[in-house]
This record gives structure tokens, sequence and C-alpha cells, in this order.
């Protein structure tokens, strides 16, 4: 097993951040009004790792989100590297330091067993060269470690799914916290706690199917499709969020995806958020309508998921069902 340097013995403590725009980074939600996270996480989550695989997290929502899940009961480590203010942050919010210190608190935070969750501070730009250089042939597999994250991190939840590892998790990093809505908490705390979880979805085209899911960014999708992960959907509800995409560079995405049979034995895809396109409507519901042209099986939307403050955690682990127009995910044990 690789030796793990930390910074030393007692580094795995909040270092107040500085230096990056709030506003530039998509998981930075506007905060309105106070949250309060006591009880979502399961009850045998005691110890939570934060670590940053990506880019530096912006500096005030981090903090927040840090408080939040200290305020509800939570052991928050913070890895030594997570704080680590890369070079040029100033200037380009997509900055990470080097993938070799990213790694090491990856594989440190995984090796932990004290954790019982990792929570992804940020995602950004280069969770696929972590995905890449991290030993896992060296790592237990530990399937009940619950893994969190979204956007950029999709490239990790899909390597985990394919290979095996861990428990993924999609949906909001420690920046996201601060700003989801008070009314998606509620579910939050439903879906990791096995409980029955109920969202109405609008068609674009109706059926009913049943399967696992997963659930990602589509232009992560298509990093992972390119960096040959191996991901099968067959049987699977495929959920997918976009942000800061506009309709002809959607389309161009799925096309992608379709070419490289990602969506081949599927028995469903869902559409959830799409932001920051910087496009019309109309544009946007034409290019999801042209797709479900395309495909032969139940098409649908507005699943909260993605880059708003409808950000619902999906757990890779639990089946669901649509029905109705409605998809359920029925109650499991946590």
């Amino acid at each position: 097993m690789k030796k793990i340097f930390l910074l030393s013995l007692f580094t795995l403590l909040l270092y107040p951040l500085s230096g990056a725009s709030e506003n530039a980074d998509p998981e930075v939600l506007a905060k309105k009004g106070t949250r309060n996270y006591t009880g979502v996480y399961p009850d045998h989550v005691k110890t939570v790792a934060v670590i940053t695989p990506a880019s530096y997290p912006a500096p005030k929502a981090f903090n927040e989100g840090l408080a939040l899940l200290r305020a509800a009961g939570l052991n928050v480590k913070v890895y030594p590297h997570a704080t680590v203010k890369p070079e040029g942050v100033e200037n380009n919010y997509y900055a990470s330091i080097p993938v070799e210190l990213r790694v090491k608190d990856f594989e440190a935070a995984w090796n932990d067993m004290e954790n019982d969750m990792i929570i992804c501070a940020r995602g950004g730009i280069g969770t696929e060269d972590l995905v890449a250089n991290i030993n896992w042939e060296k790592l237990p597999r530990r399937p009940e470690l619950y893994v969190l994250g979204y956007s950029d991190v999709t490239m990790l939840l899909c390597a985990m799914h394919v290979k095996g590892y861990g428990r993924p998790l999609a949906g909001p990093t420690v920046n996201s916290h601060p700003g989801l809505s008070k009314a998606i908490i509620p579910q939050m705390k439903k879906m990791l706690h096995g409980e029955e979880v109920k969202i109405k979805l609008a068609p674009l085209r109706s059926g009913d199917c049943s399967g696992g899911v997963v659930a990602g960014l589509i232009h992560r999708y298509t990093r992972v499709v390119k960096a040959g992960y191996g991901l099968d959907n067959t049987g699977k509800i495929v959920i997918i969020e976009s942000v800061g995409r506009n309709a002809e560079k959607i389309t161009a995405d799925l096309n992608e995806l379709l070419a490289a049979g990602f969506f081949k034995g599927a028995v469903a895809v869902v559409f959830g958020q799409i932001t920051r396109t910087k496009d019309s409507a109309k544009n946007i519901d034409a290019a999801l309508k042209a797709f479900t042209e395309k495909v032969d099986i139940p098409v649908y939307r507005n699943f909260p998921f993605g880059h708003s403050d409808k950000n619902l955690v999906i757990d890779f682990s639990r089946p669901a069902c649509i029905k109705g127009g409605t998809i359920v995910f029925p109650a499991v044990k946590p």
C-alpha cells in the first residue's frame, strides 16, 4: 500500500479559505435562509471525510457547508490538500493542485476506517486525472463507504460503480449544501434513510419501467465514455443533468453518447436540471424532443438533480421504477 503523508498529525481541521470566486462556481447556490441537516444523514454515519478531487472550492460556501455538517452532529475531517490554494486560482476558478496531492487525500480518506462517508468539496475539472491515478488494486472495496458529489465528480462515481468500490451517491457537494432548497432536504433524508421517495416527472415519451439508477453530468458522461470506463447501462434508468451548455452542445453530447452505445439496454432516460444554458427554453425543449425521437425507451424530464437548489441525492445502489409519470424509489434497508 502506498504511504500516505499527511501535512501534520492534526491537520484534519478546517482551514479558512480565500481567493476563489463564489459567483463563478456553478455549485455555489444562492443562499435563502438557514439550513438544518440534523438527522438527514444515516444514523450510522458518524464521521465524514472532506476531500477536493478536482478544482479549488469557493471559500465562503465551503466554510458554510462544513459548519452545517458539524452542526448536524457529524465529525468532519477536512483532509490536508482539500484547502491548498492552487496557483492562478484568482484568474481561473477551475484551477486545481497537482493530482498526486489530491490522490493522497482520496486514498487516505478511503483507507481510514473511521470514515463512514466521503463528501467532495466541489467538482470543477480534474476528477478524471484523479481516477486515472488512484491505485485501485491496493484499496479495500468498502461497499459500505458512501461517496457524495456531482458535476465533475460524475467521473469518480461512475468509476466506482463500474469497479465495484464504495457506495456512490450523486448529489450536493459541500459547497452546495448552504443553498439547497428547504423542500429538497426532507427528500434527501428519505433517500439516505432508505425510505420511499416519489418524484413526479414531465413526460417526453411516457412509459413504465423499473431498474437500477445512475446519475451524472452530461459532458462528464461523454468523458466517461472516452476514458473507457466500460459503464454498462443495461437495465438502468439514466439520469442526466446539464450546466453551461446551450441546445447545440446538449445535442452534440447526446449524439456522442448515442453513437457510443451509452444508452444501449437502458430502460429510461430522465433529464434533471438544465442550468446556465444561455439559450431559450424553446431551443432546449427542441433538443430534448429530438433526442427522444432517436431512442425507443421512455424519456422524462424535471427530476430535481443538478446545478440548482433542487439537487436530490441519488443512491446508485437503490432501484427505482417509473409508473404513471412518477419515479419511485421503493423503501429499502439503508
